[in-house]
């Protein structure tokens, strides 16, 4: 089951804002931490991974601490967002791809992850049939060779043949359907059970020499 709608909020005031909930925490009594460090990854961590899982790497990264306020961090209806546009290091040598960010509490290491999210944006929620067919509602902005993905919510179950976090290509697009693929105009992924989830449209965020790459405010952690 998920979290109330006040509280949810009054968690991520918590985490990202340093403001307590009345009655039952504080902001530690001691030494709080002041900031909340923002990570890229090339894929999506797991549920027990630490913050270095899957990291991105290259000469001038590093994760970007944001203050732990509400001048650093915007949260509302369940969502948090950084208030300002969130700069890494300009890349100097190297290469790679950015598909999903996190955050934590420790500037680098194989430290806490408080929560992941995708490069793009929420399509919203989605059922499958064992035809391959996904179906988004209101489906808008997407186009074949997009990049999406595709998370569990509470109660929800992924279709047989669909990996959590896996970025597929889309293949084929009619009305609120789509298709799948695990390369750009393969073959459509076979979907062997119904389920459901939430749909993100990926973003990729391509980084060589010369990028400076950017997290923009409407970067978004959903507590779903």
């Amino acid at each position: 089951m998920s979290k109330g709608r006040t509280f949810a909020n009054d968690f991520l005031k918590l985490i990202y804002n340093a403001t307590a909930i009345a009655n039952i925490a504080d902001n530690a009594a001691a030494s709080p931490f002041t900031s909340v460090h923002w990570a890229l990854h090339s894929a999506i961590p797991g549920e027990t991974d630490t913050q270095d899982a899957n990291e991105i790497t290259y000469t001038g990264y590093g994760r970007v601490a944001v203050a732990r306020s509400g001048a650093g961090h915007t949260v509302t209806n369940d969502q948090v967002s950084p208030a300002a546009t969130v700069t890494f290091g300009q890349c100097t040598v190297g290469s790679t791809t950015a598909y999903f960010f996190s955050t934590g509490q420790v500037i680098s290491g194989a430290t806490k992850l408080f929560h992941k999210g995708v490069l793009g944006s929420r399509l919203g929620p989605f059922t499958a049939k064992a035809d391959d067919n996904i179906t988004i509602p209101g489906l808008t902005g997407v186009a074949v060779d997009d990049r999406i993905t595709f998370f569990t919510t509470s109660g929800s179950s992924l279709p047989t043949g669909m990996t959590e976090g896996t970025v597929y290509w889309v293949l084929t697009v009619s009305t609120d359907d789509i298709t799948i693929s695990t390369t750009q105009g393969g073959s459509a992924v076979n979907l062997t059970t119904a389920g459901d989830g939430i749909a993100y449209r990926v973003t990729p965020l391509a980084i060589s020499p010369g990028v400076t790459p950017q997290l923009t405010t409407s970067t978004t952690i959903y507590e779903e």
